[in-house]
């Protein structure tokens, strides 16, 4: 089993160098020194889970926090510090996914 944890340690370790795991840390680094859309991307997700918990309860959603919804959402979008941001995290789950994908491709004819 030693060498099972020996290997995933491998595996974890060959992850963090990836191209696309550096990408998300610097994208990560660059969004946090950026305050205003770190406190924009905030309020989006408040504002978001507001909506979404009105909604679980069957609850009305009012025009103006749809509204507010949306605005929040134009702004976040349109910054190209988010928009790095984004593109890395998506290379990045998509790294991952390929990762589980290779994983349960091997553990298939064990099931």
């Amino acid at each position: 089993m030693s060498e099972i944890i020996e290997l995933a340690t491998k595996l974890g370790k060959a992850i963090a160098q990836s191209k696309e795991a550096a990408a998300l840390r610097e994208a990560r680094k660059s969004l946090d020194s950026h305050g205003d859309v770190v406190k924009l991307l905030g309020d989006y997700q408040a504002h978001s889970d507001k909506v979404a918990k009105l909604e679980a309860e069957n609850k009305p959603i009012e025009v103006d926090d749809k509204r507010k919804l949306q605005e929040l959402h134009e702004k976040l979008i349109s910054s190209d510090v988010f928009k790095k941001f984004t593109a890395a995290q998506v290379d990045y789950v998509d790294l991952m996914r390929q990762v589980s994908a290779a994983m349960r491709q091997q553990l298939a004819e064990t099931e």
